[in-house]
């Protein structure tokens, strides 16, 4: 059976009106263009017809008379080209006022561009064109940490961030103030619709990160409800993103794997065996509240495993990275494509694959969904064969790895 043909994502004409909005707010700006053009070139003529061939007169070709008409409209005033007759100095008269007239009003209308253009991003009201960013949904007391930990720990330097939420302006811009020297942007909008979404541009995004959201006036018990609802928008728009979720209720982890949600994080988890942990093993919260803080030098990574060590063993590759110093090999980790039923089915929807697929979804289960993308080994036997896609989890310090 081939392979399905997945359907290209529905794209919202929203983002192609505004840009035809904003191409006709700058047609003054074309339209005083034009005519101060046609007023520099009908003075030219004219004044070349008044001057040529007059005794004394400095313009003896078009070229004399349109050089004469930029430097008398933009103020410069040469002295190497003057009219002598009266009626050119009428011309130039009316070139002078006419002109001023239309380059002040040049000026206004670019002055206008440009401070709209301020004011909308002040809103979050843009269109940005960012390419390979994080964008993060929502904003919760933990979205701030998450900033910070994306601009010390990150992949790169001064990653582009851009926060869609719904969020006061004051405190946006308290927020922008205090991470002055981070590369954040803004957008404002519910990012469950996907018009909004587009203004970030996320079609080209690396990563979208979706907080349970308490900003703007929704019901808080029902943030699992948006983020769930916003997960299945970001797929369709952006399928190569990496998304992670927050998710406030660990029922909903499901709903998450369906909408083929890269990682999920379920607020809270494993808080009871930490504590009870604290009674067992006196010490242990600190070792991990070490390794997940800000300030801590020590962190879990995950490393790329070279090509020379597919077919070997986890013990032959430990070696390698003590005798390198590059910290402490503590397990593996195997990535794969999940597999949908999509995936399975030909295009040539047959009798058999219809009740394959009514099957599966009378049994209320949704085994290829259901499976993980992601699989982790910690301290595996050191016989361990390593294969492809699988990377090492290291713990080091930030200048070794």
């Amino acid at each position: 059976m081939s392979k399905r043909t997945p359907s290209k994502p529905y794209r919202s004409p929203v983002p192609l009106i505004k840009k035809i909005g904003r191409l006709l707010r700058v047609e003054r700006f074309f339209l005083i263009g034009t005519l101060t053009l046609i007023l520099i070139l009908f003075c030219s003529i004219a004044i070349y017809y008044f001057e040529n061939n007059k005794e004394g007169a400095s313009i003896h070709s078009l070229w004399d008379g349109f050089w004469w008409a930029i430097v008398t409209i933009c103020t410069v005033g040469y002295g190497d080209k003057l009219p002598t007759t009266d009626a050119g100095r009428i011309v130039g008269l009316v070139l002078m006022i006419l002109g001023v007239c239309l380059l002040s009003l040049i000026t206004a209308t670019i002055a206008s561009v440009f401070v709209e253009q301020k004011i909308r991003e002040g809103k979050g009201l843009d269109t940005l064109t960012c390419t390979e960013h994080t964008v993060i949904c929502g904003w919760n007391r933990y979205t701030e940490e998450v900033i910070a930990w994306i601009n010390t720990h990150g992949k790169s330097s001064n990653p582009v961030i851009i926060l869609i939420n719904e969020l006061p302006i004051d405190d946006i811009d308290a927020l922008k103030l205090k991470y002055e020297h981070f590369n954040l942007r803004f957008i404002r909008g519910n990012y469950v619709h996907e018009d909004v979404l587009l203004r970030a541009n996320i079609e080209k995004a690396a990563f979208v990160i979706l907080m349970a959201d308490n900003s703007g006036a929704y019901d808080k018990e029902r943030a699992d409800e948006r983020t769930i609802l916003a997960t299945l928008t970001v797929r369709s728009v952006a399928p190569k993103a990496k998304i992670v979720a927050e998710v406030i209720n660990a029922e909903n982890r499901t709903h998450l794997k369906r909408a083929s949600v890269d990682e999920i994080i379920v607020r809270g988890e494993h808080l009871g065996s930490l504590i009870a942990s604290a009674i067992s093993h006196p010490g242990l919260p600190k070792v991990f509240s070490n390794i997940l803080s800000l300030e801590g030098s020590n962190k879990i990574k995950r490393i790329i495993i070279p090509n020379q060590f597919v077919g070997k063993t986890f013990g032959d590759f430990e070696r390698f990275i003590k005798e390198r110093k590059e910290g402490i090999l503590i397990g593996l980790m195997t990535e794969k494509e999940s597999m949908k039923l999509e995936d399975m089915l030909s295009d040539d929807t047959s009798i058999i694959e219809k009740f394959i697929k009514e099957k599966i979804q009378e049994s209320k289960k949704d085994y290829f969904y259901e499976k993980e993308n992601i699989k982790v080994s910690l301290n595996p036997d050191e016989n361990t064969i390593i294969g492809r896609n699988v990377y090492g989890i290291v713990l080091a310090k930030e200048m070794n790895v």
